[in-house]
């Protein structure tokens, strides 16, 4: 493919799934890249089919994915005879790198393992069947 773009950035707004009138699911991602320290790029990317459907439902506003796809240009003329160009990034592929929900759950797989910690030993689940009565501390 000699048209590709690869991005990787944050969702900027919350998702909204809509559907083509043949009943296609499509989706408008904006995602906020950035550059370097004080220079951000803000694209749209559509995406369309399961993957628009896939990614309204596991991602949400803040989220960092990777996106691959095509570039689309729409050349126009308007009624004053003046030239006007737009591209549409359509994706078609997409990673989710850091969502809220994978987020959530690594920081609560981390507070169950710390609850043992008071005891002045840290106990994988895997390992509470194994504890003997000589080892509890109390």
């Amino acid at each position: 493919m000699n048209n590709l773009f690869i991005l990787i950035g944050r969702i900027t707004k919350d998702l909204e799934l809509r559907y083509t009138r043949e009943g296609k699911p499509v989706l408008d991602l904006n995602l906020a890249i950035n550059n370097s320290k004080d220079d951000t790029t803000f694209i749209t990317v559509t995406v369309f089919g399961r993957i628009a459907e896939s990614t309204n439902e596991y991602c949400k506003k803040g989220d960092l994915i990777g996106v691959s796809g095509s570039i689309k240009n729409h050349n126009w003329e308007d009624k004053n005879g003046a030239k006007h160009y737009d591209y549409t990034f359509l994706a078609n592929k997409i990673s989710f790198l850091q969502t809220k929900q994978k987020q959530d759950n690594t920081q609560e797989q981390q507070e169950q393992t710390d609850i043992y910690a008071q005891f002045g030993t840290t106990i994988k689940a895997e390992e509470v069947d194994s504890i003997q009565d000589d080892m509890l501390p109390f």
